[in-house]
């Protein structure tokens, strides 16, 4: 009911266990093994390649270049977009004045019209 039990790794292993199952479990683990182990997978025939350590990621100075053109793009972005912005608002107040300005030419004629009118007949009466 009870089998003898071996936790390698956060990994249980449970039943008949002998000394050549649990040294290669261990060995199967290892990143890196030590001559132990490649002597047993010799003595048992069983096939085995080292492997070669392959560089994770990035480097420090990599990601700290990466990260730094990163903000020097958005910096930029902003800067153009916010010239952008003011030419497109100068234009738009130099609209609004121009309008604003003929409104005001054309009520003043306006006006000057109807003072010229109102004289008129003020004089014929």
């Amino acid at each position: 009911m009870y089998w003898p039990a071996i936790t390698i790794n956060h990994v249980t292993f449970r039943g008949d266990l002998n000394v050549d199952n649990i040294l290669e479990d261990i060995c199967a683990s290892l990143s890196h093994k030590p001559t132990v182990c490649t002597d047993f997978y010799q003595e048992e025939h069983i096939a085995y390649e080292e492997e070669i350590p392959v560089a994770n990621g990035v480097s420090v100075e990599v990601l700290v270049a990466l990260v730094t053109v990163l903000v020097l793009v958005n910096i930029a972005l902003i800067l153009a977009y916010k010239q952008c912005v003011k030419k497109e608002m100068e234009q738009d107040m130099g609209f609004k004045v121009s309008s604003a300005v003929s409104q005001y030419i054309s009520l003043q004629q306006q006006n000057r019209s109807n003072n010229n009118s109102t004289a008129n007949t003020s004089i014929e009466m």
